[in-house]
């Protein structure tokens, strides 16, 4: 027979916690956590922050614009600048309750206090790292296309890149850091569909 049961009792809890703390996250820590995302990566590049939500980033580049008969002379771009609506900053506040749940779930829950403020603070780095790579990203694909440089390779490179930092790994960093910093969990999710024996009459094994 399959042991089966421990897996599916985290699967529940994680479902269960998930959902619960996401809802926690989405109205009351998403305000919290996109200002210190804000205050974070402000340090970095300069974002003004809208009334409605939204946010203004300059990114700095460094990109030679070429003559053009309005443009006599060429000119460097030291900087873009930006809109990013609230809602594409929301992507990079998420992960965080995402681990909380894989954690609170895993077995041995009152041993895993250190794993779980080290985990948070990892998350958070990663976060912010895909942040700025966002930024910087969106900045570079902009300077390209007012440099006239932009190619079928680079226009390639910039929507897999975008597409990695919001759509991949904010979805799998919690995993990848739950797993790396929980070792029974990492043994546990590695056990799953293993197959047990068990004694049966006659003295055979199935």
């Amino acid at each position: 027979m399959q042991a089966f049961e421990p897996q599916t009792r985290f699967l529940v809890r994680g479902s269960a916690l998930l959902i619960a703390l996401l809802t926690l996250w989405w109205f009351v820590l998403l305000g919290p956590m996109l200002y210190l995302l804000k205050g974070a990566a402000g340090v970095l590049l300069p974002i003004e922050d809208h009334p409605s939500g939204d946010w203004t980033l300059r990114v700095p580049v460094d990109v030679t614009l070429h003559r053009t008969p309005r443009q006599p002379l060429p000119q460097q771009l030291r900087s873009i600048e930006f809109d990013m609506p609230r809602s594409d900053a929301v992507t990079f506040t998420f992960s965080i309750p995402v681990y909380w749940a894989i954690m609170l779930a895993a077995p041995g829950v009152r041993r895993k206090r250190s794993p779980l403020l080290l985990g948070t603070a990892a998350m958070a780095a990663i976060e912010l790292v895909l942040f700025l790579g966002f930024a910087h990203i969106t900045a570079a694909d902009a300077a390209a296309q007012l440099a006239g440089t932009e190619y079928a390779a680079d226009k390639w490179i910039y929507r897999v890149g975008v597409y990695l930092v919001v759509s991949v790994l904010p979805y799998a960093a919690p995993f990848v850091v739950a797993l790396w910093l929980d070792r029974e969990l990492r043994e546990e999710v590695l056990s799953l569909g293993r197959r047990v024996e068990v004694p049966v009459q006659g003295g055979n094994r199935r």
